[in-house]
């Protein structure tokens, strides 16, 4: 016998809790395991023990590092469904990667909230709370204004990643850490979290990086109101609390002052009818998307709810059926690190660092999240 496959007694509860928080079920790990069903139920009801090969390759499966197997118990720890007032109506509905997503933005979350209290810095967010029944344009002109961006520096961005990165920037500015993950586009393309310091907005890097700039102000808008959510567009949840959303960023991102002094957006106005060609002038003038430009001929009024749908849904289909090609480049680790996790949370880790030198929290980062 191998010395990695003798069995290993470990609470079954904790098995239990690992493969549900990991988004797999009992069949799938059966099978993963070439046991079968009836023999794995055996393992989590404590009658069978796991090998030591098997938590490895558990482990792997549900991306935790081995150690989380020997836990005494499972962490008491609130489902994911408290963390969002918008959600579907099942976790079960949430994919295995969209989890790992939500429990990596809860783990960085937590950290940056061990190192304010560790270090006694103030990191309440820099917002003012709304309600629904404010104006979300009004809103997103005050918000507009405070950011201290112009419309025509906004003309001038070199492309829409530097686009991106100065909102980013803004946001980070509010003490709300922007976090950048990979999960299935047809999940979500974005979620916030505010249940507990630091506020967090979390963007699917796997989005066109247009999208990914709609996505930062409308989960900015969530964040506004207090209504945290999985953001996913073709399953609304709450037509109400999307739309609100929807009309914040449109305005944040395509001001009322810019239809005042730009030729192409007086003339869509004046035309009142949707004209492919200027709203992928607009789109590409302003670095935000066609679907932006779309919600905000709506907001102005110059379309109608039914056009809008049509709209999205005929433009959905269009990048649905785009063939992207993957470029092979050499990997940036640092630019990965930064994309990924955002300037103002590393910038806390080194601040941290300074203080604390090689405390276990800086050095166990970048392994696998628990």
């Amino acid at each position: 016998m191998s010395k990695k496959s003798f069995k290993v007694e470990i609470n079954p509860e904790v098995v239990k809790y690992l493969r549900e928080t990991s988004g797999w079920s009992i069949e799938e790990i059966a099978k993963k395991l070439k046991i079968s069903i009836e023999n794995y139920k055996e393992i989590e009801a404590g009658r069978e023990f796991l090998t030591f090969q098997q938590i490895k390759q558990l482990s792997k499966l549900f991306q935790r590092p081995t150690s989380a197997f020997f836990l005494p118990q499972p962490p008491k720890e609130l489902p994911i469904s408290s963390a969002f007032r918008v959600l579907p109506k099942t976790e079960k509905r949430i994919s295995k990667e969209l989890l790992l997503a939500i429990r990596k933005a809860q783990y960085y979350q937590s950290i940056v909230n061990e190192i304010i209290l560790d270090l006694n810095i103030s990191f309440n967010p820099k917002i003012e709370k709304t309600k629904l029944e404010d104006n979300p344009i009004q809103v997103a002109i005050k918000e507009r204004n405070e950011s201290r961006i112009p419309i025509e520096k906004q003309y001038k961005f070199k492309d829409a990643y530097e686009a991106f990165n100065t909102w980013r920037k803004f946001i980070e500015s509010k003490n709300i850490l922007v976090f950048q993950f990979k999960f299935p586009l047809e999940d979500a393309r974005g979620f916030s979290l505010m249940d507990t310091l630091p506020y967090v907005i979390v963007i699917n890097s796997q989005d066109n990086i247009l999208a990914r700039i709609f996505t930062l102000f409308h989960e900015y808008a969530h964040l506004l109101l207090g209504i945290t959510e999985i953001y996913n567009d073709e399953k609304i949840q709450n037509k109400e609390i999307e739309e609100w959303c929807n009309s914040f960023a449109a305005e944040f991102l395509l001001p009322s002052k810019a239809f005042e002094t730009d030729p192409d957006l007086q003339k869509i106005m004046e035309l009142k009818i949707y004209d492919d060609e200027l709203i992928s002038k607009i789109s590409k003038t302003y670095k935000v998307s066609k679907m932006l430009v779309i919600i905000r001929l709506k907001t102005l009024g110059i379309i109608d709810e039914k056009t809008c749908k049509e709209k999205l849904v005929e433009l959905k289909t269009v990048l649905n059926n785009r063939k992207v090609k993957k470029e092979k480049f050499a990997r940036n680790l640092i630019k990965e690190c930064i994309k990924e996790k955002g300037r103002e949370f590393l910038f806390l880790l080194r601040l941290y660092r300074s203080f604390n030198g090689d405390k276990y929290i800086i050095e166990n980062l970048y392994k696998s999240v628990f």
